[in-house]
């Protein structure tokens, strides 16, 4: 029986939610206190170097010393103190466990928000999730993965979320065309797109394994949900990923079921984690669409282009609109208020959207 339960906890281990950043860190100081607290902003800097990238850490190095670093504690959840020890030179070392709370509306990410250094408009783009699923080659309705994925979303502080549900069929979500992924946009009114598919298996009542051939009447499901997660207008793919786990119940179609939503909750927490980073001053792909009368005007704004924090190429020119491809750390807003400030051609902001900017020179 013993082993019976050991095999039935194997089956039912996920992943527990992501809902805060555990690191081990240390801190020294003249004196123990003060090597806790050192601790304590290491695991909260620790923290801000996958959030944040590295050149707007730079760029805002005092202004995050003195309204992040110096109120650490408050960002802490949970720590546990390891090791307390003199070092050879006088001073105190001191080794934390720390949970640092970088959810999407944690006061850490409020906080960076407040003073400009995340934005907030990346933290919460408009999102649609569309992963359909199969149990063995039977179409389940109601997916379970996808709801799941949504869940972890919405638990994570990203409140524009739909679920596509039987509103889209497709027969291969993971091939999705650009077009599909445009008219899907549109007709869920998204900035980002994730689509992909889900499949579970029965393998039987979940004792078959034991010696014996023993029978317990409760039947385990393997399923794996396997996604993408897209920018739409620039077709810009930021993160894949797949994920396993296992269900159990004396119903077979109710254990696909739960392994459908565990290894869905996993896949939601994958993207949390990629969309935290993606609305945190790492760059992305930013279509900067110009209108002038000649290009001379357009050239303008290519020269302003040259003094913006950030890589940029022009992919098109035609009668008078020009595209760029810009890699920004920033929103279209920010975009356009730096080309506003480097430049002295009179620019009019014509439409703005998650990842486009579109203007007039003249």
């Amino acid at each position: 029986m013993r082993r019976f339960l050991i095999i039935l906890s194997m089956l039912l281990l996920v992943a527990a939610p992501a809902l805060a950043k555990n690191v081990t860190v240390s801190g020294e100081g003249i004196s123990p206190t003060e090597a806790e607290n050192k601790a304590l902003q290491n695991a909260v800097e620790n923290t801000l170097g996958v959030l944040v990238d590295s050149q707007t850490l730079v760029q805002n190095f005092m202004l995050i010393n003195n309204q992040i670093y110096t109120q650490s504690r408050g960002f802490i959840t949970n720590y546990t103190v390891l090791e307390r020890s003199q070092t050879g030179e006088g001073l105190w070392r001191v080794t934390i466990n720390a949970d640092v709370d970088d959810n999407p509306n944690s006061k850490l990410m409020n906080e960076l928000t407040r003073l400009g250094i995340i934005d907030n408009r990346l933290r919460n783009p408009k999102i649609a999730v569309y992963v359909p699923e199969q149990h063995i080659q039977r179409r389940i309705p109601d997916p379970a993965g996808e709801t799941a994925i949504v869940k972890a979303l919405l638990e994570a502080g990203f409140s524009n979320v739909t679920e596509v549900g039987s509103r889209m069929s497709i027969a291969n979500p993971m091939k999705m065309t650009p077009q599909q992924m445009t008219e899907a946009a549109r007709q869920f009114g998204v900035d980002i797109m994730i689509v992909g598919e889900a499949f579970s298996e029965g393998v039987g009542d979940a004792a078959q394994w034991l010696p014996g051939n023993q029978r317990s009447g409760m039947q385990a499901c393997r399923a794996r949900v396997e996604a993408k997660l897209f920018i739409v207008k620039s077709g810009q793919m930021i993160a894949a990923d797949g994920k396993i786990a296992s269900g159990l119940d004396v119903s077979e179609a109710i254990a696909s079921k739960k392994a459908l939503a565990q290894a869905g909750q996993q896949m939601g927490e994958y993207f949390v984690e990629q969309l935290l980073k993606l609305g945190s001053g790492n760059r992305q792909q930013i279509e900067l669409i110009v209108y002038g009368a000649d290009f001379s005007k357009i050239n303008r704004v290519q020269a302003a282009l040259a003094n913006v924090t950030g890589n940029f190429n022009l992919s098109s020119y035609e009668g008078g609109r020009a595209v760029f491809g810009v890699q920004y750390g920033g929103t279209p807003q920010s975009l356009f208020n730096e080309l506003q400030a480097g430049t002295d051609a009179d620019l009019t902001l014509q439409s703005m959207s998650y990842n486009q900017l579109t203007v007039f020179v003249k």
